[in-house]
């Protein structure tokens, strides 16, 4: 069974900034309204009732967000983001006609002399065109903040779990091994780490090709086929007419196939393949890196790893970069798809 994962769009309104952030929206909406006859006839009483129904109404659709959140996560944004919006204005009526009924049975006059069709549809007018304005805002707003958080896992991932210590004491071990028997395998060895050191430390901006980053994996399972022997198989199927020079994140494949060796082929004591795929699809790229398991998988979202990187892949190729996982069959399978920029369906 596919292990099914679903990034966040929505950004979490139970948290208090975000609440803050939408009151500062209501407040400032209200105030535009209010001055916009007459700054000079400006009336105290009357903007003051005006901003409580405001905040009241957003404190409405913000815990709504925030009970109904996880719920909306589970669909696309596409889909997710217009009912997000519909539920907003749909409270925004609701709260509307309560707050004109009740002026009208106490007769506080707090909706003015305007009609109830007018005042509910201006209030459902204005929800409509703030909450589209403010959750477009919110979601750039997170999508940057995760972008941001994923550089910085990035980094301190490829200082610290990329060049792991016992990755390259184990190495330097099989190099010492190699070097009077097999001096060429010794010095091809101490290329290939010099190629994994430089690509983890010097990462030029975060940006590299899909030709380094096939050629960084490739040279990262040639230094463990060397230390684990004939535990580890290769399967390589990279096709030909793949786009060698289009642009990715520093560090996208090395890590699967790391996690493929580590988590997989290290565990199993008859060892196992490593299988990666790369091959043209329509308008992008997918590439398959895919091992056997020691023990099922029961995991029903991504590790820190494939998080990492499928954020790092959304930030740098857009929406339409996708991961996703499989558990199936005794094997683990992490398929990316990389959109070609440029390319259109």
């Amino acid at each position: 069974m596919a292990i099914r994962n679903g990034e966040p769009w929505l950004p979490d309104f139970c948290r208090a900034p975000m609440l803050f952030a939408a009151f500062l929206v209501a407040e400032c909406v209200v105030l535009a309204a209010w001055l916009m006859p007459s700054p000079a006839a400006f009336d105290v009483a009357g903007f003051g009732l005006a901003s409580l129904f405001a905040l009241w109404l957003t404190l409405l659709a913000c815990t709504a967000l925030c009970l109904l959140g996880p719920h909306l996560n589970r669909l696309p944004a596409a889909s997710g983001a217009p009912l997000a919006l519909a539920m907003v204005v749909l409270l925004a009526l609701a709260g509307a006609l309560v707050v004109r009924w009740l002026d009208h049975q106490l007769d506080l006059g707090i909706t003015g002399p305007a009609g109830t069709g007018r005042f509910v549809g201006s209030t459902g007018m204005l929800a409509a065109i703030f909450g589209a304005l403010t959750l477009r805002y919110v979601l750039l707003q997170e999508r940057w903040r995760q972008a941001v958080q994923a550089q910085a896992r990035a980094r301190f991932d490829a200082l610290q779990a990329r060049i792991q210590p016992h990755f390259l004491f184990n190495t330097l071990n099989t190099v010492s091994g190699l070097i009077q028997s097999a001096p060429a395998q010794a010095e091809e060895a101490v290329l290939d780490l010099a190629d994994l050191l430089r690509a983890a430390l010097a990462r030029e901006g975060g940006r590299t090709r899909l030709r380094e980053e096939l050629d960084l994996a490739r040279r990262y399972l040639a230094i463990e086929q060397l230390r684990l022997g004939d535990r580890l198989r290769v399967d390589w199927q990279v096709a030909d007419d793949l786009p060698l020079d289009m642009g990715l994140p520093t560090l996208t494949l090395q890590p699967l196939v790391e996690n493929a060796v580590l988590h997989g082929i290290a565990r199993l004591p008859a060892g196992g393949t490593v299988s990666l795929q790369a091959r043209r699809e329509g308008t992008g790229v997918t590439v398959r890196v895919r091992n056997p398991l020691a023990a099922p998988v029961a995991a029903s979202r991504p590790g820190r790893t494939q998080d990492n990187i499928r954020h790092r892949l959304r930030h740098a190729l857009g929406a339409g970069a996708r991961l996703s996982l499989d558990g199936s069959d005794g094997h683990y399978t992490v398929t990316l798809w990389l959109p070609v920029p440029g390319r259109r369906p």
